[in-house]
């Protein structure tokens, strides 16, 4: 009778521990369809406490980060990523399709930008009448500029962005989600550098995103603030994807001689660093009283525009920034940014201290500068402008008239203001 006792309670106890174990195993992953395919491997999806709507996918990429120029210098190369995913009320398998948002943070964003700054929640949300939408949110690194790294960092590797988001991430969701898996069913948009990223893809995979969102977005490249201030976050976080890998030096991105000294020339520098994430630079003849400057055209959306490659969004791409002097009206979406917002892409520089809202003006004149391109190209499109800076109390407002443009097309009236 005894040894009865002690063999049931070995057995209960067994069982015990059985089943914690087993759901320590768990990962979440084993819900989806295909966890490992397309270059992605899940590692674990989870709800964040209290968003019931969000799911965190920790997954790796066979894009991030890949061995360049020598032997990497830090292992594993692969890292881990966390892609947000925004599920609407109701979802499941069974109902129709539902389309697709892909979203771009800015410089410095990680994968929950949208959620904890932009409050996607409860734009998507919209009241009694929410977007039965998908949207998608993954990290771009905190200064990666949604390309595929030619060159490489410090430490011999380099990310492949546009691989990741675009050839891997776009079909590793359609298998997975029940997503309109075409072109008409994908939207794509982002702020600042993600803005800069949202014209980039969409420029450059035309059949893969119907409508395209811009919210002070990079355009041109030939602007030299604007490749100091790619050359500057290079040298700050390079391929970084968080801020302890910022912290390591082989994540960054510099030039040294033959002694294997830094070159201190900030202007080869520059050209240096632009070279590793976007390829070979070309050079721009002056013109007038300008000098010489430098162009990346394979990536320049302004250039992209002047080519003729944003027509297959007609009707269906937004332009929106900031920096407007003086506001007398209400912008309509449809009409040119009025002359008492004083854009001057010459007078304006977001690194000089003296102008406010972080070079917004600036970004704001080149915006107007692609709305007129557009415009004489014959490609209907939205465009909102208004005197907010460059920051999350603005882009919210633009994030609710995009999701209007893109899903309420017979809701849309005067651009929504902050």
């Amino acid at each position: 009778m005894h040894a009865m006792r002690v063999t049931a309670a070995a057995v209960l106890a067994g069982s015990l521990l059985t089943v914690p174990a087993q759901a320590r195993a768990a990962t979440g992953c084993e819900t989806l369809t295909v966890p490992a395919g397309f270059g992605i491997t899940c590692r674990r999806v989870t709800t964040p406490p209290f968003q019931p709507n969000l799911r965190d996918v920790v997954l790796t990429s066979t894009a991030i980060h890949r061995p360049a120029g020598g032997t990497p210098e830090i292992s594993p190369v692969t890292r881990p990523l966390t892609v947000r995913i925004y599920l609407p009320d109701g979802y499941g398998p069974s109902a129709p399709p539902y389309e697709s948002l892909y979203l771009r943070g800015g410089g410095g964003d990680g994968h929950d930008a949208y959620t904890a700054k932009g409050d996607l929640v409860t734009a998507l949300k919209n009241g009694r009448d929410p977007y039965q939408v998908i949207a998608v949110m993954p990290t771009g690194g905190l200064a990666g500029w949604y390309s595929d790294w030619p060159g490489r960092t410090d430490g011999f590797f380099a990310p492949q962005w546009e691989t990741f988001h675009v050839g891997q991430l776009v079909p590793w969701i359609d298998a997975n989600y029940n997503t309109a898996a075409n072109r008409d069913g994908r939207a794509i948009a982002g702020i600042s550098m993600g803005g800069f990223g949202a014209l980039r893809y969409a420029a450059a995979h035309p059949g893969t995103f119907g409508a395209v969102g811009a919210l002070s977005p990079g355009t041109e490249l030939r602007k030299r603030p604007a490749q100091d201030i790619i050359s500057g976050g290079s040298w700050l976080a390079g391929a970084a994807v968080d801020l302890l890998e910022a912290a390591n030096g082989k994540f960054k991105v510099n030039k040294y001689d033959a002694d294997g000294r830094l070159v201190l020339d900030q202007d080869e520098q520059l050209l240096y660093r632009l070279d590793q994430i976007f390829g070979p630079h070309a050079e721009v003849p002056p013109n007038g009283t300008r000098e010489t400057t430098y162009d990346w055209p394979q990536v320049n959306p302004m250039r992209m525009a002047e080519q003729g490659r944003y027509q297959p969004y007609h009707q269906r791409l937004a332009l929106y920034a900031g920096g407007c002097a003086s506001l007398p009206a209400a912008p309509t979406g449809t009409t040119p940014a009025a002359p008492s917002c004083a854009y001057d892409i010459d007078a304006t520089d977001p690194l000089d201290p003296d102008k406010d809202a972080e070079g917004e003006p600036m970004l704001g004149a080149y915006v107007d500068v692609l709305d007129r391109k557009l415009r004489a190209q014959g490609i209907g499109h939205r465009y909102c402008y208004g005197t907010g800076g460059h920051e999350w109390d603005d882009w919210k407002a633009n994030l609710k008239d995009f999701l209007r443009y893109a899903y309420r097309p017979s809701a849309v009236g005067d651009c929504v203001q902050p």
